[in-house]
């Protein structure tokens, strides 16, 4: 599957292959740093993506040895307080990347490498799994020139390693090795540089082979659930077993396991 061509972007690059879609920041020459351009390219592709039933999951990872170091404030200049507001209310482009990935069902993971700082550990945050190498260093050190998080850190980072350490990191801007992300909980698994190519790419394969359908409902249940009270989660997530279960994948995981065999999904 080839449906977006990797020329059409001058910021990202972009592949597709197998059901799996990879995005790369291609900015290594400023550590992949984002400017307006490049988010609406990654906005444009997760838009195409959320359409697309054959995408299975979606990648997101730097050019280089770096993920990203951030916002380029030399770029932006003073247009980042102009911004007009985007038409889905987001204030900044960034608002509208990190919603699209919240609300794509389909599973969403970073690959970080070395720098993921600022906006881009608000990037990272945004997705359903965060796969390290070990020269990772990650944090937000945006408060230590005066710079307070816009794109989702608030609200993401408390819910995925508790408060009191994401009050810790946005106010002191303490940066974390792979090491000490991953005993927090912040990052989902890391590997040594030099295997963090292959190891990764198993990791996505694996992903790829499950039920995309299934897990986009369970990825629906999830956010819902962390902006609703108990009992009316669990009418949301009746409602959307209902619909899983008029899923091909669903009958596979039925005949599958009748059968004493490995299912085989596909997504649909």
């Amino acid at each position: 599957m080839n449906f977006i061509s990797i020329n059409d972007y001058k910021y990202i690059l972009v592949s597709s292959r197998g059901g799996i879609i990879r995005i790369k920041l291609n900015r290594p020459e400023r550590l992949n740093a984002l400017n307006y351009p490049l988010i609406m390219e990654i906005v444009e592709i997760l838009e195409k993506s959320m359409k697309n039933k054959k995408i299975r999951v979606i990648t997101v990872q730097g050019a280089g040895n770096n993920f990203c170091s951030g916002d380029d404030l030399q770029s932006m200049g003073p247009e980042g307080v102009k911004f007009k507001p985007l038409d889905d209310g987001s204030q900044l482009p960034h608002q509208r990347m990190v919603r699209l990935i919240r609300k794509i069902r389909k599973p969403v993971i970073a690959l970080l490498e070395g720098y993921c700082l600022g906006a881009g550990f608000d990037l990272a945050l945004a997705c359903d799994f965060r796969i390290a190498a070990d020269n990772l260093e990650i944090g937000d050190h945006r408060a230590s020139r005066a710079i307070c998080v816009m794109s989702g850190g608030s609200w993401l980072l408390p819910r995925i390693i508790g408060f009191g350490r994401a009050t810790e990191l946005v106010l002191t801007g303490r940066h974390l090795d792979a090491k000490k992300a991953y005993e927090i909980g912040l990052i989902t698994q890391y590997f040594p540089e030099n295997e963090f190519g292959t190891k990764s790419t198993e990791f996505i394969q694996d992903i790829a082979t499950l039920a995309t359908k299934c897990l986009g409902y369970n990825k629906a249940m999830l956010n819902y659930s962390l902006r609703n009270d108990f009992f009316p989660s669990l009418q949301n997530e009746f409602k959307l077993y209902c619909k899983n279960i008029a899923s091909k994948d669903f009958g596979e995981g039925m005949k599958s396991f009748q059968e004493k065999r490995d299912p085989k999904f596909i997504g649909r």
